[in-house]
């Protein structure tokens, strides 16, 4: 009885010593800097000086001052538009990379085309489509060209169009390796079954690819949605006063008003709202694994 109580306590011993680096580095670099978000959402600025308080008016403000909800609002709308556009781009890569790549070699590179992207800066790929659609870029010198335009279009750059299309081309990537990650675990002998017992292939696809990649569209609708609503390189390169995005706010406020308050109960608000994401996408894989 003793030796089991001796090997209990050494094996909770070990436990917590497996368990104690990663508690410290949550608390550490996730509750600590909630934590002191929330408190700084809570005071004030009084001749750019901190006052502590206990005051929910900077919350309120987010919701109810301008511009705060209507550019909280266009940033939504944005990050809606991005993950749709990714989801829908990558998509049909991420399915031909699963299913119609037999080849090992060309498997292999259209997955380094796919991830070859990242290697170059972020900046550098939105200085790009900055070029592309400048008045002089790529797209402007072409039409010229052709003939169909006299002068260069201005409708291509510095609107929320320009910022939706730098955003859904960084970041499809990661909706195709999201998508292609559940593609992947779809069994074949699935598959293979309904297609012996006369299923065709649009059937096939709607009734068992769809659904069991279903995790794989949330989760890379839910990375390319959050990295592109907190995104503020793109809409300062690319985007005009008409694209402007909450965290370039954030930017002002913390580098231009010194209003640190303000500033973190707009990061409160988003921390909140990436929290009720998260539980509303695995709610519904949930449903979706047990309808299937």
């Amino acid at each position: 009885m003793t030796t089991r109580t001796a090997d209990s306590c050494g094996g909770r011993r070990g436990l917590l010593l497996w368990l104690a680096p990663p508690l410290c580095w949550f608390v550490v670099f996730m509750l600590v800097p909630y934590g002191l978000l929330f408190y700084y959402s809570l005071g004030s600025v009084e001749y750019m000086t901190f006052k502590p308080g206990a005051s929910l008016a900077n919350l309120v403000r987010v919701f109810c001052g301008e511009p705060y909800l209507a550019v909280l609002l266009k940033s939504l709308k944005l990050g809606v538009v991005t993950a749709i556009g990714a989801t829908v781009l990558g998509y049909p890569v991420a399915f031909c990379l699963a299913f119609h790549t037999g080849s090992r070699v060309v498997k292999s590179l259209v997955y380094f085309l796919v991830i070859i992207p990242w290697w170059a800066s972020y900046l550098v790929k939105a200085y790009a489509w900055k070029t592309i659609l400048g008045s002089t870029g790529i797209i402007n010198s072409m039409l010229a060209s052709l003939g169909l335009i006299e002068k260069p279009l201005t409708l291509l750059l510095y609107n929320q169009f320009s910022v939706a299309l730098t955003l859904i081309y960084i970041f499809t990537p990661f909706a195709i390796l999201s998508i292609y990650a559940q593609l992947e675990r779809v069994p074949t002998n699935i598959i293979e079954s309904a297609k012996n017992l006369g299923a065709t292939d649009r059937e096939v696809f709607r009734r068992i690819i769809l659904p069991l990649s279903l995790p794989g569209i949330v989760a890379g609708a839910v990375i390319t949605f959050s990295l592109s609503f907190g995104d503020f390189v793109a809409p300062a390169l690319v985007g005009g006063p008409d694209a402007v995005m909450i965290s370039n706010i954030v930017v002002n406020l913390l580098g231009v008003a010194f209003d640190w308050p303000m500033a973190a109960a707009i990061g409160v608000v988003v921390i909140g709202f990436a929290l009720t994401l998260i539980s509303v996408a695995q709610h519904l894989e949930n449903r979706a694994a047990v309808r299937f």
